[in-house]
């Protein structure tokens, strides 16, 4: 008996030693040590699983054929490229396949279910205690069953109709979504050419200041200045120097821009063309009013948002519908067989065919707490529906507002450019003649760098501004006749400086 005891003892603890050491390391006992040890130190991943983190999408690049065109692309060359290669296309592509292929299984309920079944088993009996022999039996069946949904008060129509309304959803916002694409493309295109512009104006006003600094320093030198006047001239400079600096940092990021809403890595290297497309201002003129209707029979995200309140009418008919019966037909066949110890195979067929009736009493009150969840749901989308009207006669309102203003602007600013011009030219030639002083002469030039850079933002203000009006409206960018902006530099006799004109050709 001790010696049993022992045994038993012995190998309970071999046993538990064998635990152990099998469970170490298993999360089940320390799960703590697979994250960081303390809430001020990095967790450090496995070699392997470093590889695996990292093992990214490779993102696409210039393709073989646009490399002639590499700098010097155009809008629609942009715009093509970014419907193939930008992810936002494509993860709304794929959602409205995802949803086509929901839609498809909903459609299953109008066929029946067949389903079929097969097993085999083996039994054995090991006799009893008063003397019973002991036996082997095996047995098996095979099976065939059908169940067809005969009538359930519309609850299979509107599941199916819900799914049908979901994918017009999808679909609705992969337009959006194009659309957008297209807007933001065509946005950081006429910025990127906004900031290089920019840039070209600020060379300009780096070569008038180093002009005004050394007419200062020339009548320091004469004796009829003053350092002051110098030291001055040398901010200003300074100023627009930064001014120059922070512009081309911005051209690289508005060209980064461009360059991510297209598809491409932020560092890919490319330019683009001096080509823009010419804006139809005629068409726009149009009663604000008009272009708002436009957009309310045009605008996708209207219209999916419009689909989601249907596919909310259609989840409320279902969920009601659950209050009623449902009615099914049913047919089974079943064959069995059976070999007991010793004997030959006996055969079994069995044949069911029905009708079943099946009345909901009582299910815990949930199908009224759906019903009243569905009615939430679809208040709450309507008035989704109402906020999104709203969104989009406000962005087409404001969108309009800001093209009239931009296009006004670019107006009052060439006239401020050419006063500027006119201004800086007579305070130069007044401080060289020793009867202006340096703040006038300063003033001036101030007043022409900021002229200079009204022109520029207002001019792509326009463009900008045009693109956000026609995607708030939901119509597609026309696809105007492209002109050519061309540079024409024209020299100022009494200052020496350039300024850029653009002119439409």
């Amino acid at each position: 008996m001790f010696k049993s005891k022992s045994v038993c003892q012995y190998c309970a603890i071999l046993f538990a030693f064998f635990l152990i050491s099998c469970s170490y390391g298993a999360p089940e006992f320390d799960p703590y040590k697979e994250a960081s040890p303390s809430p001020g130190e990095e967790w450090e991943p496995t070699e392997e699983e470093r590889e695996k983190a990292f093992d990214l999408e490779e993102l696409p690049t210039i393709q073989e054929e646009l490399e002639a065109d590499v700098d010097n692309m155009t809008l629609s060359q942009l715009v093509d490229i970014a419907l193939a290669n930008n992810p936002t296309t494509q993860i709304a592509w794929e959602d409205a396949r995802a949803t086509a292929a929901a839609w498809a299984e909903a459609r299953g309920l109008y066929y029946p279910q067949i389903s079929g079944s097969a097993g085999y088993f083996y039994a054995r009996d090991g006799g009893s205690s008063t003397g019973g022999a002991a036996f082997d039996e095996q047995y098996g069946n095979i099976g065939l069953s059908l169940n067809y949904l005969l009538l359930d008060f519309g609850g299979r129509e509107a599941e199916i109709d819900a799914a049908r309304l979901a994918l017009l959803n999808a679909n609705w916002n992969q337009n959006q979504a194009i659309q957008n694409v297209l807007n933001e493309v065509a946005v950081n295109f006429y910025t990127y050419i906004g900031g290089k512009a920019l840039v070209i104006a600020d060379e300009t006003n780096l070569e008038e200041a180093q002009t005004s600094l050394e007419a200062a320093e020339l009548r320091l030198e004469a004796g009829v200045g003053t350092l002051p006047d110098v030291l001055q001239a040398r901010a200003t400079l300074a100023q627009i120097q930064l001014n120059f600096v922070e512009d081309r940092g911005d051209v690289e990021i508005f060209r980064g821009n461009l360059a991510t809403s297209v598809g491409w890595p932020a560092n890919t290297d490319f330019d683009v063309s001096k080509q823009v497309g010419e804006l139809p201002l005629e068409a726009l003129r149009d009663n604000v009013n008009d272009l708002i209707d436009i957009g309310m029979k045009n605008r996708p995200a209207l219209a999916a948002v419009q689909a989601s309140v249907r596919e909310k009418e259609a989840e409320l008919r279902e969920a009601k519908s659950e209050f009623f019966p449902d009615i099914s037909a049913t047919a089974q066949v079943f064959r069995f067989w059976v070999r007991p110890d010793g004997e030959s195979s006996e055969y079994f067929t069995n044949y069911l065919l029905g009708v079943q009736l099946q009345v909901p009493i009582f299910q815990g009150f949930t199908l009224i707490n759906a019903v009243r969840q569905a009615s939430a749901e679809l208040e709450s989308a309507r008035a989704s529906l109402r906020l999104q009207e709203q969104i989009v006669i406000d962005e087409i309102w404001n969108s309009y507002y800001k093209f009239r203003t931009a296009v006004q602007s670019v107006e009052a600013a060439d006239v401020l450019l050419v006063s500027s011009i006119e201004s800086y030219d007579a305070s130069l030639t007044r401080f060289r003649s020793g009867v202006g002083d340096i703040i006038e002469l300063l003033n001036a030039q101030t007043t022409l760098a900021e002229a200079r850079a009204e022109q520029v933002q207002n001019t792509t203000d326009v463009f900008t501004s045009y693109a956000n009006l026609i995607n708030a409206m939901g119509t597609d960018i026309p696809s105007p006749e492209e002109v050519v902006i061309e540079e024409e530099v024209i020299i100022n006799s009494e200052s020496g400086g350039e300024e850029l004109i653009y002119e439409e050709n």
